[in-house]
């Protein structure tokens, strides 16, 4: 019975993927920002998205409105460009892709942090065959067949999928053959995860990431993919500085990077709140109760 469930979802989801692909892109990402209107409406994740926001307390509550309303139409666009293939890629520039080459020449391997800020799926388009060596670590998705979808999807753009519980050693064994991961870090996690602050709050924080780089000594950038008012995108690449770790115990070290970590994508959070998808999940799980 699940797997006749899973198999009507894809079905589902293919039929919403040729559909869109026929449509003109820029009617269809129309149709995206309306489906997104309506959702608000609805009041579909409302309640949590109100309850993240509320708790950073960084807006007053006409503000908080308006960058909801605008995060929900961000949403239906971004997804119709999900669903839409691969290739070509959206008209896209890429800002400051020179700052990827002294990292990737240090011979150290690469580690990239990422939020879910954006377009992050179609990053690993865009670098996938630039670079040639991108891994990006996953969890595998309950429905194996829209899981294999997406891997088949990644493999196409040259990238290597490494799905997260027991990863570790393959991940250092990518850094150690000078590798590129891409990490996504803004999501609650359970046993892999500390507390560090972001957005100015203490949340429980994955330490793959920042554990890499003490292990390792890898280099560490961050980049993410802004769709514009023109349906275009700004890609943008940044480099993160190598921290002062001396004199630290391991588990400080740890903590000093993930502080550093979280503040890049808290950062680019405050430059984009109406773009991150983790308004709709429990991020803050552990000090905001989300049960009433």
């Amino acid at each position: 019975m699940q797997h006749f469930s899973h198999l009507c979802e894809y079905l589902f989801l293919r039929f919403l993927q040729v559909v869109l692909t026929i449509i003109p892109r820029r009617i269809a990402l129309s149709i995206g920002s309306l489906c997104g209107g309506v959702m608000y409406h609805l009041g579909i994740y409302r309640r949590i998205v109100s309850k993240n926001m509320e708790h950073v307390g960084l807006w007053d509550g006409p503000s908080m409105d308006r960058i909801t309303r605008s995060l929900y139409r961000n949403i239906g666009r971004y997804a119709v460009d999900f669903l839409r293939p691969a290739r070509p890629l959206p008209p896209h520039e890429i800002h400051d892709f020179e700052k990827i080459e002294p990292p990737l020449g240090r011979g150290k391997g690469t580690v990239v942090i990422l939020g879910h800020l954006g377009n992050w799926e179609m990053l690993s388009t865009v670098f996938g065959k630039r670079t040639g060596r991108l891994h990006v670590v996953a969890q595998m998705m309950s429905n194996t067949i829209i899981d294999k979808w997406l891997l088949a999807k990644r493999t196409a753009s040259s990238v290597t999928t490494i799905y997260s519980g027991r990863a570790l050693r393959k991940m250092i064994d990518v850094i150690r053959n000078d590798g590129i991961i891409a990490i996504l870090i803004d999501q609650f996690t359970k046993k892999h995860g500390t507390p560090a602050p972001f957005l100015g709050k203490e949340a429980n924080t994955v330490r793959t990431a920042a554990g890499l780089v003490r292990k390792t000594g890898c280099s560490v950038i961050t980049t993410h993919a802004i769709i514009r008012p023109d349906n275009g995108y700004d890609v943008t690449v940044a480099d993160i500085p190598e921290p002062d770790l001396a004199g630290l115990s391991e588990e400080e070290a740890i903590n000093a990077v993930q502080k550093q970590h979280n503040d890049t994508i808290s950062n680019q959070i405050l430059a984009y709140p109406d773009h991150w998808f983790g308004w709709f999940h429990r991020r803050f799980r552990g000090y905001v109760d989300y049960t009433r």
